[in-house]
């Protein structure tokens, strides 16, 4: 999840949805004619009816996508959508909205009821549908905006279970990566842009690897500000293809520029084509090794909580580990770079996080640690593609 510190809570005006966007259309929204599909639409989802919403971060970041606008960072032949459901009763917008951002301002074109969550299946592919309809294009990019807690595969489905993953609601309420692998199969984005905290796993990744062909994401939590969009917007517009790994040099450098605790980010921009040869050559080491955590084994871990209640750990440094007990360890891990390389476009991290625990490996994606049998089953991990194709190699340390 994006982390709130006190320190860095940024004091807004008593600004609202309603002060940004101004009532446009009707329900069903505007329906392209003729010659009006664009070259590009990005859609950003904001999940905001939280302590992020309430502390008006959805808000910030509308206000940094209206100062790109107005810039000219969005193209005549483009165009950029937001989703946003902020928290009950703020302001005097009480519903979610579906509004267009442009140099004029934020029209709302469509505004739906509460019935359903924003981490549900119906809202969600509601919504993808409703973006494709109003705003058709050759080429579709996504932001999604929230907390998150990458492979946790223990959120909901459609169910009202207290649960977690990608969002977050009321109750705790955030849906499976599995869950949100089903919505995005098949809609065809160009890539997906996590602007939330620790999406960049290999699990997580994994799930989603036939979603789109590029993701962005991050192996440890974000600063609540997320990304500069006032940045950032012009990078998703680029001519050709998205920049995306300026669109994540960006996001790193605006942290990376900062002092103290507020100096911590890391960022990944991952080709999805390349994930299934990273999971080969892991499935490989895991194949041969004696055991899932070996005396000494200590690879860097990406939470500032103990190792034994950490669930995000640098891949690559754990495989070296592995790899020290294994009879051509040193061809294995050549093996893995090799993928890697092929894999991750771009990574980079501040020297700490929040400055209270040194970062010395990131190869651009996390791991979770089977450190005994218990830990199979922790928080469903077994239910995951990757362990079923490639964890289960393991020989689980006793």
């Amino acid at each position: 999840m994006k982390k709130v510190l006190k320190h860095s809570l940024i004091a807004l005006a008593s600004a609202s949805i309603a002060a940004l966007a101004s009532c446009g259309g009707d329900n069903d929204g505007p329906t392209p004619g003729p010659g009006e599909t664009s070259r590009r639409a990005v859609l950003v989802y904001q999940v905001a009816n939280n302590n992020l919403g309430s502390s008006q971060y959805d808000i910030m970041d509308i206000r940094e996508m209206l100062t790109a606008a107005r810039s000219g960072d969005i193209p005549s032949d483009c165009r950029l959508l937001v989703y946003n459901d902020g928290p009950v009763g703020r302001g005097t917008v009480s519903d979610p909205v579906l509004m267009e951002i442009t140099a004029q301002g934020a029209d709302t074109l469509l505004t739906y009821e509460r019935s359903d969550l924003s981490v549900t299946t119906a809202r969600m592919n509601r919504v993808f549908d409703d973006f494709e309809r109003i705003a058709p294009a050759d080429d579709r990019g996504l932001v999604l905006w929230s907390h998150g807690t990458g492979w946790l595969q223990d959120g909901i489905a459609d169910t009202p279970d207290r649960r977690r993953s990608f969002g977050y609601e009321p109750g705790g309420k955030m849906m499976n990566i599995t869950t949100l692998a089903s919505v995005l199969r098949g809609r065809d984005f160009g890539f997906v842009y996590f602007d939330c905290c620790y999406m960049a796993s290999v699990e997580t990744l994994y799930e989603l690897r036939d979603c789109t062909p590029r993701f962005v994401a991050s192996v440890t939590e974000l600063p609540v500000e997320g990304m500069p969009y006032d940045k950032n917007v012009r990078e998703f517009f680029a001519d050709g293809e998205p920049d995306l790994v300026q669109a994540a040099a960006n996001t790193f450098q605006s942290y990376n520029a900062l002092t103290g605790q507020s100096r911590t980010c890391t960022m990944s921009v991952i080709d999805a084509a390349a994930i299934d040869e990273v999971a080969r050559a892991v499935r490989a080491i895991y194949a041969k090794a004696p055991s899932s955590f070996p005396d000494g084994c200590n690879p860097q871990r990406y939470t500032v909580t103990s190792a034994a209640s950490c669930y995000y750990f640098d891949l690559r440094d754990y495989l070296a580990s592995l790899c020290a007990g294994i009879d051509g360890g040193d061809l294995l891990m050549a093996d893995f770079d090799a993928a890697m390389t092929r894999c991750i476009l771009y990574t980079a991290a501040t020297p700490m996080l929040w400055n209270s625990m040194p970062l010395t490996a990131c190869s651009g994606l996390s791991t979770y640690i089977l450190r005994n049998a218990e830990s199979v089953t922790r928080k469903n991990y077994n239910t995951l593609s990757w362990y079923t194709d490639v964890a289960s190699a393991l020989t689980i340390t006793q």
